[in-house]
């Protein structure tokens, strides 16, 4: 290939300030492609080792809390009491129920012996929270091996069960999964899934690292004496939400953490979020991510660098279009281009890992508008209930 036409390009001539902006897009871009072609990829592509898995299958209890929760009870309870699992139990906390959960649960008592059901009655002394009804589920179980859902969560198959507890392996003593979002229209609907599949890019290799940061109660496990060891959620009756995340925050770590990405092991969820609860939602998650700073700084990098990648492209187009320079628009297509084939390959390759299909085009809008939507997140959390950070 002949490239003497570089010689007739006068370099002298071009200002300084272009030179400064495709070095900021250059640098941007490799950062980028660092977190796709690295990051990202390796909860794509994970896959644990097979010495890491456990071969016995211990007695496991099944945990769930409800409040008014009569139809998701009746639609996926019994799916979790048919799990192909030698000896296990649910535990279900009715808390404070008003509807007909409670005759639901003891109807289903008749029909299930590995049903356990303990109610929480209404009570003006006590703040009738999730950690409590947590705390009383898990005080309940009989088993040391417990994994946590909730009603509105649905397994695939019958060997849920079977996946969670294989992946505790000899030392694990948490267990991180995920939980997808039946598919529905609206885009709404959409931007949530979306945004539940960015956040498990960056979460989800956190964990694997060893350094969880966020996870969701509705598809995790736990040892029984682990929880008890820590105190439980004794240090956060202050903190409103997430407990399974300040949890993490608090005592996760390289050691005692395993992730499974499993087939079987992914729960589905019907719970329809208005966007202003999911607004809440993440506002309230955003917060938490200062406790320890462990997903903080990566979150920061990536979106920062992402701002700034468009913005100098968007810049350099621009100049480019003015000057009728065919040359700078050459030099920035490339890199265009190779961080769009790395984020289809990715995004594909993820929602397939985590059973999200259908979102790939909503993604790439998503990764531009994003930013956007996390400054307005940042902006609306002087206005919610301050969280204490953790030390």
């Amino acid at each position: 290939m002949n490239f003497d036409f570089l010689y007739t390009i006068p370099w002298n001539e071009i200002p300084s300030y272009v030179y400064a902006i495709y070095g900021i897009f250059l640098l941007c871009t490799l950062i980028q492609l660092h977190y796709y072609l690295v990051q990202h990829r390796k909860v794509a592509g994970f896959t644990p080792k097979a010495d890491q898995m456990r071969s016995e299958q211990p007695p496991v209890s099944i945990v769930m809390c409800a409040r008014n929760e009569q139809h998701n009870l009746e639609k996926n309870l019994p799916l979790f009491l048919k799990q192909d699992y030698p000896q296990f139990e649910v535990v279900v906390v009715n808390n404070c129920s008003t509807d007909e959960s409670e005759m639901l649960l003891y109807n289903l008592r008749r029909y299930h012996s590995n049903l356990q059901v303990t109610s929480i009655e209404q009570n003006g002394k006590f703040m009738h929270d999730k950690k409590l009804a947590i705390t009383v589920g898990i005080k309940a179980a009989r088993y040391e091996t417990i994994i946590f859902t909730e009603p509105d969560c649905a397994p695939g198959n019958e060997k849920w069960l079977s996946a969670m507890q294989q992946a505790f392996g000899d030392a694990g003593e948490v267990v991180i999964s995920y939980c997808r979002s039946k598919r529905r229209s609206g885009i709404s609907e959409k931007i949530m899934r979306c945004d539940s599949v960015f956040s498990a890019l960056f979460s989800l290799r956190a964990a694997i690292k060893g350094a969880p940061y966020r996870s969701t109660i509705k598809n995790m496990g736990m040892n029984q004496a682990f929880f008890f060891s820590k105190k439980g959620f004794a240090h956060y009756n202050s903190y409103p939400q997430s407990e399974e995340t300040i949890f993490l925050c608090r005592n996760a770590n390289r050691y005692n953490t395993r992730v499974t990405l499993a087939r079987d092991a992914i729960l589905s969820s019907s719970q329809q979020l208005t966007f202003g609860q999911w607004f809440q939602q993440k506002c309230i998650y955003a917060s938490l991510l200062d406790m320890g700073k462990r997903g903080k700084k990566r979150i920061g990098v990536e979106m920062a660098s992402r701002v700034l990648f468009y913005l100098c492209a968007a810049m350099l187009i621009s100049i480019a279009a003015l000057w009728h320079d065919y040359f700078l628009f050459f030099g920035i297509a490339p890199l265009l281009l190779f961080r769009l084939a790395a984020q289809v390959a990715i995004f594909v390759k993820a929602t397939k890992k985590l059973q999200e299909r259908g979102i790939i085009i909503w993604l790439l809008l998503y990764d531009i508008f994003s930013p956007a939507l996390a400054l307005v997140i940042g902006m609306a959390q002087p206005n919610l209930q301050k969280i204490k950070k953790i030390k």
